[in-house]
């Protein structure tokens, strides 16, 4: 598969055209805020974006996309790149308290530290105050950049300092084409991607794991298997599933190791080698985490892809706005037989689950109570 290789910082962002323009004539015109907001939904670019920036900030060339600085940027590794991500549900005082005590340190070896604290609506009240106090006297030689799918969670006091920058989702066409001409993707894999990822990040998973499709059909029998097995098979799909999560997370692990292997072989004994240890630590930790999150939140996905279409199905919907049209006979036959409403109701009790494993609950207790739930549809009226 293609690389990004060659593109620049900002080359790497499609379909963001006018936040890209807009944080671009900043730096230019040497407007750059001490502060932003990038608001939209997960996987569209947010993240992204706050990283060209950083490398913008921070490469002599400006974001050449190439450099050392840059790749280390590209990979978080880089000193002067502070990650902030909930601990558990909430981002807690005592982390907005030692960001506060970073900010006023100056910069290991670039121009500008770049904080970018992700899922910012979940800054607790503690540490929303806390950060108020740095954004209303900022160094001058710091960013910070607040993402978030929620902006309005977020207290006005805070908004108000920040520069806001919206994002916007991709659709379908978009997405493949993104997947084919900057990605080298297959047009076949990057058409069944962009129609059951949901978003850019997400297809781009898919495109880039050979093993994605079967485990996508492996979800798609969940349903059934539910029906079919009762309570029982309940709790040996859940079983199925955490074994899936706890592989996804482990994958990571030899890839962490090389990387700190790396970053304490840069900084030796010098300044800054403990906490760049623990920096990293703490992110892979994160990002085991979140790793086991996502397979787990992909499962459900695609189920509720299959509650969705099944409930279409049974309006006589056009197989063009099925995310499984290649399912069309079996989708079929289960809206024959499946009460419309307790669809609706599935559909909602997997959304509520997808958003109770993001705030970190239980999620082996969490999906065997859905599962146990699903196994016992209500078939449709005569």
């Amino acid at each position: 598969m293609a690389q990004l290789g060659g593109l620049d910082m900002w080359e790497r962002l499609v379909g963001q055209e006018a936040a890209v323009r807009q944080l671009r004539e900043s730096i230019a015109s040497d407007s750059v805020g001490h502060a932003y907001l990038f608001a939209g939904p997960q996987g569209v670019g947010r993240e992204l974006a706050a990283i060209a920036l950083a490398a913008s900030l921070n490469c002599a060339a400006g974001g050449c996309g190439s450099c050392d600085a840059c790749a280390r940027i590209l990979r978080r590794t880089h000193p002067d790149l502070h990650m902030i991500v909930p601990h558990g549900a909430q981002i807690l005082v005592e982390q907005v308290r030692e960001v506060r005590q970073d900010a006023f340190r100056s910069p290991y070896e670039g121009r500008v530290k770049v904080f970018l604290i992700e899922d910012a609506h979940r800054l607790n009240p503690a540490a929303a105050n806390a950060l108020l106090k740095v954004l209303e006297e900022p160094p001058g030689d710091v960013v910070f950049v607040l993402v978030t799918a929620s902006p309005e969670d977020l207290p006005e006091t805070i908004v108000s300092r920040c520069r806001r920058v919206d994002f916007f989702p991709l659709g379908p066409r978009e997405i493949r084409r993104v997947l084919v001409e900057h990605h080298g993707a297959d047009p076949s894999d990057a058409e069944w991607a962009a129609r059951t990822g949901g978003d850019l990040s997400t297809a781009l998973r898919f495109v880039k794991d050979p093993e994605a499709p079967e485990r996508r059909r492996g979800h798609l029998e969940f349903p059934g298997r539910l029906v079919r097995g009762g309570p029982a098979e309940a709790v040996r799909a859940a079983a199925e599933l955490k074994s899936e999560a706890d592989a996804a997370a482990a994958a990571l692990s030899k890839a962490h190791k090389e990387e700190l292997a790396r970053t304490l072989d840069a900084f030796g004994e010098g300044r800054g080698s403990g906490a760049a240890r623990k920096r990293i630590e703490d992110r892979h930790k994160r990002e085991a985490r979140r790793r086991r999150t996502e397979a787990y939140d992909s499962a459900l996905r695609d189920m509720h892809s299959f509650y969705r279409d099944v409930l279409l199905s049974g309006t006589g919907a056009s197989t063009d706005v099925l995310v499984n049209a290649e399912m069309g006979e079996r989708l079929a036959r289960a809206s024959k037989v499946t009460d419309p409403a307790w669809l609706v109701w599935a559909l909602g009790r997997v959304d509520a689950t997808r958003r109770a494993l993001a705030r970190n609950v239980d999620a082996t207790l969490a999906v065997e109570a859905l599962f146990m739930d699903l196994s016992t549809p209500r078939a449709r009226p005569a």
